[in-house]
């Protein structure tokens, strides 16, 4: 069975996933690299045991470490190709819209731009894992960004990228209270992603910001956060 590991960061939660070699989902903020490398290390995974680095979306608090932890494992990054312009042009804030008051509060700290990265696979539709020895695909769940993707695991847990959020401030309150994401592209295609998401048999969702979330609470919670 597939062993998650979750990293937390200052902006993002990133998560170590076991296949034949590590994967690693998201890479953090721009700088964050090194750290998600020392807290792998602390659990007994060295660069080289790391084979895929797989973005769930291309915004700045995700991406920022990828193109790090390639110069130090060797491993590919891998994106949906919708947010490949994201990747490559940076992240500008006029393609999002912000949701409640955190939300606005995000867009007055958000970079103008990011780093440009350009990604070795890119993909449409799902992209099969099973090459990384992990018997698991990925699920195109547009709305927070147009390549949002999330990663279903056969334990019943679901890498969820900012699908959702858990609780406010990043987590630091209520962490486990499932809440909309900071910012969406698209509301529209975000609800009928949420609803996608949500047939899928899982049990808890593993989220960018707080989390974990149980999905018995997110089902509960389903009308205020479409």
């Amino acid at each position: 069975m597939p062993q998650i590991i979750t990293i937390k960061l200052f902006l993002a939660n990133v998560f170590l996933v076991r296949g034949e070699r590590w994967i690693i989902v998201d890479s953090g903020a721009p700088g964050d690299g090194p750290a998600i490398l020392r807290a792998a290390a602390r659990s007994g995974i060295a660069p080289g045991d790391i084979g895929l680095i797989l973005l769930t979306h291309g915004h700045f608090d995700h991406i920022g470490g990828a193109a790090a932890l390639r110069e130090a494992t060797g491993a590919p990054v891998a994106v949906h190709r919708a947010d490949l312009p994201l990747l490559r042009q940076g992240l500008d804030p006029r393609m999002v819209q912000s949701v409640g008051i955190e939300g606005r509060m995000l867009m007055w700290f958000m970079p103008s731009r990011t780093p440009p990265l350009e990604p070795d696979i890119t993909f449409e539709g799902s992209f099969d894992l099973a090459p990384y020895g992990l018997d698991a695909r990925t699920v195109h769940t547009p709305g927070h960004s147009p390549g949002h993707i999330v990663l279903p695991l056969p334990d019943g847990n679901l890498i969820a990228g900012d699908l959702l959020r858990g609780g406010f401030l990043g987590g630091l309150l209520n962490a486990t209270l499932p809440n909309p994401p900071y910012v969406l592209n698209d509301p529209v295609q975000q609800r009928a992603s949420l609803e996608l998401a949500l047939s899928l048999p899982a049990h808890t969702w593993h989220v960018g910001h707080g989390g974990p979330l149980a999905v018995e609470h997110i089902r509960a919670r389903a009308k205020s956060l479409m």
